[in-house]
């Protein structure tokens, strides 16, 4: 029997081209294939469908009918492009993203080219990845952050389209060597860059690729800004490793300008580190890990220096932590100034404290710092510190709670009023005590006034002016005289406090006018009653 015959279209349809998912219509795509596209690829363009809902039409009942095929773009096939071979995730083991910022300033570079090509006019742009699963979780990731950070998307709206990828996106793992039992997926790493974003954190305005991409470098200093007020870095490793005192004649010979760092005999990645913390604005150094450099090359420059060592791989202490989320918050609100963090390899611990007070000062969940840190730079917070971060993250924001409502309560209520100290007395005496008034002196009696029966009545002599040397005291201003008691209120009679309802009642009905006419005898007697000498 000879096999069915199929018309070119349905031949067409059973081909499998790779899911193709719209991010917008008729211009952006996204795509996975096997084999690298060409001109020649048929492109299955999805149909458009309806927003409203239909009806069950008797049709339904008779079973699934095949999906249309589509005729194709209207004027030209699309054109396809790829980052695969061209932006590449270095693993540290077995974790192969996300995509880093500066990945993504180069994707946003070249699709911009092939949107703004006068060629592709009308034409739909794919983005494509190869069908393997990492690549596909990088691709869309990267699209999606992309819609976010440039576009201005809703975090939302830049996942709607992708929440139809069949199978579901991988999920990123850490750069651990141990099992992955924490893990993040796409939505975690847009909603990170996308909170990043509205707090100020993270953006493509000032960014520069070429710095980025030359200090990642391990040969080049090996560190990344995070955010404005936050470097992480790897540790520097220069001998020797003992502060010099600032007595010692060698501090002397520490490089304390731009110029001295560079003509010093340090190795390269050391002094891209001082010149670059000396030139923005770093003001704290925070060292987690054993000594392998001098901290007198930081503090020669002004910046400060200080240890917080616990073990490589584990968790800090809460202790800890609030001692770094404190300094770390005086630092940049107080002093304006930035601060670098690192351990050895400024991933792990490095992460623990940075992801700690971002979500003690801006609210992040701990899938969306870690997502966000990874971001910005590949393979922070490793292992268990993922749990730490995502156990204790309410803690952080209870801090936060606790540090915003003392700060307002102390703005709230008045200051009490405390004892000055030495410097104060020092610098501001107390007035020098006024001497008391001196007593005054028996008034003269008034004469009495003149009266009809003499009229030539004369007025007594003055007295003689007294011969003191202090001229007499003036008295009390009138302003500082005693002003006259109140007199005491006037209390209502019992009376009188009567309450509205069924006091008032009481009062007007038979008993109230008994007890008042009991009340009126009472008082004719009293006045009848005129003790003697009164009358």
């Amino acid at each position: 029997m000879p096999p069915p015959q199929t018309s070119p279209a349905q031949a067409a349809h059973a081909v499998s081209y790779g899911q193709v998912i719209e991010y917008i219509q008729d211009r952006i795509y996204l795509a996975s294939y096997t084999h690298p596209p060409d001109e020649a690829t048929p492109f299955p363009y999805p149909r458009a469908t309806s927003r409203s809902p239909q009806k069950r039409s008797s049709k339904s009942q008779r079973g699934p009918t095949p999906a249309p095929v589509s005729t194709g773009p209207k004027v030209h096939p699309p054109v396809y492009f790829t980052i695969d071979d061209s932006l590449l995730y270095n693993a540290f083991h077995a974790d192969f993203g996300p995509l880093h910022i500066g990945h993504l300033y180069r994707f946003a570079v070249t699709l911009h080219d092939y949107l703004g090509d006068p060629a592709n006019e009308g034409r739909g742009v794919v983005f494509w990845s190869m069908a393997d699963s990492r690549s596909r979780a990088n691709a869309a990731c990267l699209l999606a952050c992309y819609m976010v950070l440039i576009q201005g998307w809703a975090p939302h709206l830049a996942l709607a389209p992708i929440a139809q990828a069949d199978p579901p996106l991988m999920p990123f793992r850490d750069a651990g060597y141990s099992q992955a039992d924490y893990v993040l997926n796409v939505q975690d790493v847009v909603y990170g860059v996308w909170k990043a974003k509205e707090e100020g954190l993270c953006g493509l305005r000032d960014f520069s690729l070429e710095e980025y991409e030359r200090f990642e470098r391990v040969d080049m200093g090996d560190f990344n800004w995070l955010t404005p007020q936050f470097l992480a870095f790897a540790s520097p490793q220069h001998p020797p490793i003992a502060p010099i005192p600032t007595s010692s004649p060698l501090y002397a010979t520490l490089p304390t300008t731009l110029a001295a760092v560079k003509s010093s005999s340090l190795p390269q990645p050391f002094k891209n580190v001082l010149c670059h913390f000396s030139s923005r604005n770093i003001g704290l150094v925070v060292r987690l890990n054993s000594e392998l450099y001098c901290p007198s090359y930081f503090t020669a420059l002004g910046i400060n220096h200080l240890d917080m060592i616990f073990d490589d791989g584990t968790c800090p202490p809460l202790a800890l932590v609030k001692k770094f989320i404190k300094l770390a918050h005086e630092t940049i609100t107080t002093k304006h100034k930035a601060i670098a963090v690192h351990c050895k390899a400024g991933l792990g611990r490095t992460g623990c404290l940075i992801g700690a007070y971002l979500i003690y000062r801006h609210g992040f969940t701990a899938n969306e710092i870690i997502a966000f840190m990874r971001f910005m730079r590949p393979g922070m917070v490793v292992g268990p510190q993922q749990h730490w971060l995502h156990i204790n993250q309410g803690t952080f924001r209870e801090w936060w709670w606790e540090d915003s409502m003392k700060e307002k309560l102390a703005r709230l209520l008045p200051s009490t009023p405390t004892k000055p100290s030495t410097a104060t007395r020092a610098t501001n005496p107390p007035p020098t005590p006024r001497p008391p008034p001196p007593p005054p002196t028996p008034a003269t009696p008034r004469p009495a006034p003149p009266s009809a029966n003499s009229p030539t009545t004369k007025l007594p002599p003055a007295p003689p002016p007294t011969t003191t040397s202090s001229p007499p005291h003036p008295g009390p201003a009138p302003q500082d005289q005693p002003l006259p008691r109140p007199p005491p209120p006037v209390r209502a009679h019992p009376v009188f406090l009567v309450r509205r309802g069924r006091g008032r009642r009481k009062r007007d009905g038979p008993r109230g006018r008994r007890r008042r006419r009991r009340r009126r005898r009472r008082r004719s007697r009293a006045g009848a009653r005129v003790p003697e000498g009164r009358g």
